[in-house]
């Protein structure tokens, strides 16, 4: 979703339906699907997002990373009231950092981030060259979901389930997807912006055959971009990679432990 400056947004956290390895479950969403749409900004815009809960609990948005006013962090009680069932508030959000941030809830998100609410943002900078070139970008979650009898194992109504945050889950979704296949052309430099929303694993990301560069991470360009094999993204971090496929062939994501069956495959 791209917006200009003064741009206003419609966001609704709610229930969804997903498939997720031959399973049907019921997960949260923003706007309906998981992850939510990532916005696409300038640096030095400033856009207006109005959400309405349409989940069953109180929530609020928290734009991860973000400078902005306090009073639109949306951390509950400390710079907002939550917003009720059928509630909604309106977000005032200004971008002045290029690179990549994301949304989430800020209660309960070992319940509401690990059932799918979270999305990304893409902050484009004004200097052209604050980038190396590359051919493509491609934004993308990294999350695991804990499945148990073919449903999201239930949540303590209570209190917190598990520690800290969250769990570890069983089944690893890359972009929302379980088994995401993406295309890439011999020669290509592919920008991959990834976002680790899980609530307790870290990923160790590698694509054995293809070259990966760090180029950035949580506070924008990398001051001395590096050649790597690959990248530790911890819960709620960021990293920004440059691969290049040089020759034909399949690249399995590896996210060891575990491995996703998730992988790029080069075009003619």
């Amino acid at each position: 979703m791209e917006l200009a400056d003064g741009e206003s947004f419609h966001l609704r956290p709610g229930p969804v339906i997903k498939q997720l390895s031959g399973t049907t479950v019921r997960m949260l969403g923003y706007n309906g699907s998981v992850p939510g749409p990532t916005l696409k900004v300038r640096q030095g815009t400033e856009v207006v997002v109005h959400v309405t809960n349409g989940t069953e609990i109180d929530t609020t948005v928290h734009w991860h990373g973000l400078r902005l006013n306090n009073m639109y962090d949306g951390v509950p009680y400390e710079t907002q009231v939550p917003i009720p069932v059928d509630g909604s508030f309106t977000y005032r959000l200004q971008f002045p950092d290029p690179g990549l941030y994301w949304y989430h809830p800020h209660i309960r998100e070992d319940y509401t981030q690990e059932m799918g609410l979270y999305g990304s943002i893409l902050v484009e900078p004004t200097d052209p060259d604050y980038w190396p070139p590359a051919h493509r970008d491609v934004v993308l979650t990294l999350d695991d979901v804990l499945i148990e009898d073919g449903a999201v194992a239930p949540f303590s109504r209570t209190q917190t389930t598990f520690s800290a945050m969250g769990r570890f889950g069983n089944v690893l979704l890359v972009a929302g997807e379980p088994d995401l296949a993406l295309t890439a052309s011999a020669g290509e430099v592919v920008r991959l912006w990834l976002t680790n929303t899980a609530n307790t694993r870290v990923f160790n990301v590698t694509l054995p055959g293809a070259r990966m560069k760090l180029v950035g991470g949580d506070s924008g360009r990398v001051e001395r971009e590096e050649f790597v094999s690959q990248v530790l993204i911890a819960p709620s971090e960021r990293a920004i990679v440059d691969v290049l496929f040089d020759g034909p062939g399949n690249w399995p994501w590896s996210t060891a432990p575990p491995t996703a069956p998730t992988g790029w495959r080069r075009s003619p």
